[in-house]
């Protein structure tokens, strides 16, 4: 091998490098932007309020199946 090959080895393997390292910090960016839109979305989501405020333990604990 010459020197002009060695050297354009090199430069192959060093752009191979860059181009992966933004290729993965591209990655990391987009699920910071997925997780921060799913946050969002989930405090989004109204608390459920109880359905019963008398307390009766009956109501919601028998099921009427009709065929």
């Amino acid at each position: 091998m010459d020197i002009s090959s060695l050297a354009s080895f090199s430069t192959q393997l060093n752009q191979a490098d860059v181009q992966q390292q933004a290729q993965l910090s591209v990655l990391k960016t987009a699920q910071d932007m997925a997780a921060a839109g799913a946050l969002q979305l989930l405090d989004a989501i109204p608390s459920p309020q109880p359905s019963v405020s008398s307390g009766d333990a009956r109501i919601g604990s028998v099921i009427d199946v009709r065929v």
